[in-house]
Order: C-alpha cells, then sequence, then structure tokens
C-alpha cells in the first residue's frame, strides 16, 4: 500500500489535473509555459480573496440538491486533486481528498500560484464518511476554514465521476470567506469516484488505498440577510 505525499499530489496536481471539463486548452495552461515548477510566485499572482463571487455559466442545480430556501449563493470554487479510497472487507470506502481550491478553472494551470484554499482530512468522523475539511491557504488575507459532510447525492450517467450532491457546514472558524458558510451544492464533477475494479484480492488488497484524479465545481452558500439561522460551531 502506497499514500502519497500531500506535496508529491500537489506537483502531479499540475500535469493530471483537467484544464478544463471540456478539454480545451486553448486559453488557458499557459502560466507555466515559460517558467518551472521551481520559480516563486510573483507576488501579483497570488490570489488574495477566497472564491469567485459570480455565479457560474452554464450551471443549473437539480432539486434534490437546493439548499433550503433561506439560503443563497455566496461564491464557487474549482476543486482539482485526488480522491482516495480504501478497501475495507471487499469494498472499497471514502478516505479522503487531496486537493486544491481555485477561485477560476483556468487557474489550475497557473500553479503553484493560484489556488486559494485546500482540503484536509475530517479525522473525527467514522470511516467511510464522506466528509472533510476546506482551508484557506492564503493566511494574510483569510483565516477560515470548515469542515463539510455530504448529507445527499445524485449519481452520474457516468460511474467514474463523483456524484452531484449537498453537503453541510460546521466547526466554521477563521475569518474570511468561509466562516458563515452553511451548505455547499457540487452540480458539476468529472473523475474521482468510488474504484470500479474489485478489492480485498492479490492485486488490490485489504486495506490497499485508490487515488483517483477528479474536478467539481463547489457553490457555496450562507444564510440569505435577514434569516434567523444561527451560526454552528
Amino acid at each position: 500500500m502506497v499514500k502519497l505525499e500531500i506535496l508529491s499530489i500537489f506537483v502531479i496536481l499540475l500535469f493530471s489535473a483537467s484544464c478544463s471539463f471540456a478539454g480545451d486548452s486553448s486559453d488557458s495552461c499557459t502560466c507555466n509555459s515559460d517558467g518551472s515548477l521551481f520559480d516563486l510566485p510573483s507576488l501579483d499572482m497570488i490570489s488574495t480573496k477566497v472564491g469567485n463571487y459570480e455565479f457560474p455559466k452554464g450551471i443549473e442545480i437539480p432539486q434534490n440538491i437546493k439548499p433550503p430556501a433561506d439560503q443563497e449563493f455566496k461564491f464557487y470554487l474549482v476543486v482539482s486533486g485526488y480522491s482516495w479510497h480504501r478497501c475495507v472487507n471487499k469494498t472499497w470506502i471514502f478516505e479522503e481528498s487531496r486537493a486544491l481550491l481555485f477561485n477560476h478553472e483556468e487557474d489550475i494551470s497557473c500553479y503553484p500560484r493560484s489556488p486559494s484554499a485546500s482540503t484536509f482530512k475530517n479525522t473525527a468522523v467514522p470511516d467511510g464518511t464522506v466528509s472533510l475539511g476546506i482551508k484557506s491557504i492564503i493566511s494574510d488575507y483569510d483565516t477560515s476554514q470548515l469542515i463539510t459532510t455530504g448529507i445527499a447525492a445524485i449519481p452520474k450517467s457516468d460511474v467514474n465521476d463523483i456524484p452531484y450532491g449537498l453537503e453541510k457546514t460546521s466547526n466554521n472558524t477563521g475569518k474570511g470567506a468561509f466562516e458563515d458558510v452553511t451548505y455547499i451544492v457540487r452540480p458539476k464533477t468529472k473523475g474521482g469516484n468510488n474504484p470500479t475494479v474489485p478489492c480485498g484480492n492479490g492485486q488490490f488488497p485489504e486495506g490497499y488505498i485508490h487515488s483517483r484524479p477528479f474536478i467539481v465545481y463547489n457553490l457555496f452558500y450562507h444564510p440569505k440577510k435577514g434569516s434567523s439561522k444561527v451560526r454552528r460551531r
């Protein structure tokens, strides 16, 4: 069983993650064309805020994963990285997500200059629970973070894709974009779902961790002004 360290995951991300759902990179993927992975990011290229506050074009949210009516859209992030699943009793269960979050889809090609947040493992939940942490990585501008846990999902026709989903947040801390987020909607996904191959065998023994690349859109919601909803700590 081999676990990649988080640094190697981020380096591989540059080469493996798709720059676009459509696969057309003609208008992106150029940030590092004249540079090196070892070049330090210029200060004017580093994100100073978390999130894109314009609702993404072409996104429709199925009724089954819409947040409650007293919630409203705040911002979105494009998430790209790897989803890990561990073999337990011949079944693949969610282990964790190792990913970076970007304010724009085209920013993926600009790593390491462009991410504004990252995921971290939620160690306080039972094995297999689809739950993780999200935190800002630009602490000079934003110190917020949260825990998010799946509460609804809609499987896609492509079994390789993470299902559409609705997540509820908790443990919001710090000051910044995530501090008042209550729900996260996942309406656009590619890759990252549970492996379709059997495990608990010679090729994938018990305890084996399978890593699958993915890219998804996360839409972050917070209470509407005047809502009586109280933040959970």
